[in-house]
């Protein structure tokens, strides 16, 4: 008797499972057509400020390969970028702040 519970546990998960997975879809597709798209300004505002004020950014003037070499070093003492992230905030800063 133990047995068929068990066996009836299972099939029932496995009906559950295939259920989920089905509504579901294929995920994978969704996150390539509509990616998502990281703003420059957001990430200056909510993770430089962590640091300092925004006014020690915004009264810069540097051309891109020096506000690459900004971020980086910002990178190299804790900011929390990842490469996609570092790439937005110089392209944002690049073209706000640049000479």
């Amino acid at each position: 008797m133990k047995a068929n519970r068990v066996l009836m546990m299972l099939v029932v998960l496995s009906v559950v499972t295939a259920s989920v997975i089905a509504a579901c879809g294929d995920v994978s597709e969704e996150v390539a057509e509509d990616p998502i798209s990281i703003d420059g300004q957001v990430l200056l505002e909510e993770r430089c400020t962590d640091c300092h004020s925004l006014g020690r950014v915004t009264g810069a003037e540097k051309t891109r390969d020096e506000w690459e070499d900004t971020v980086t070093r910002m990178v190299n003492l804790g900011a929390r970028l990842n490469d996609e992230e570092q790439t937005a905030l110089i392209d944002y800063l690049a073209q706000t702040y640049g000479p």
